[in-house]
């Protein structure tokens, strides 16, 4: 019986879990390493987020959420660094 239940659970599981996306962020004002440590601090810190990494040469943050995720709290938890952030792109993530 244990058998049968775990095996249906591997089986539907990937069902059951919501999409992840990507949210490409522009950043204004990053000019240093220490403005992407603040920044990805930040955005790992924000709850719901799965991965987080800015980038200094493109001055974009790339972060990872599950679908449906409210962006406006990425944006938020960016702006009480003192930087300044817009979305540029939301893409699914492939399972």
């Amino acid at each position: 019986m244990k058998r049968l239940l775990m095996l249906a659970l591997l089986l539907f599981s990937p069902l059951i879990y919501a999409e992840n996306v990507k949210v490409i962020i522009d950043v204004k004002g990053m000019t240093c390493p220490l403005c992407v440590t603040s920044i990805n601090q930040a955005l790992r810190k924000t709850e719901g987020v799965i991965k987080a990494k800015a980038s200094l040469k493109t001055r974009q943050a790339e972060v990872i959420v599950p679908e449906g995720y409210d962006v406006d709290q990425l944006l938020k938890s960016i702006d009480k660094t003192g930087y300044s952030g817009a979305v540029n792109q939301i893409v699914k993530q492939d399972s």
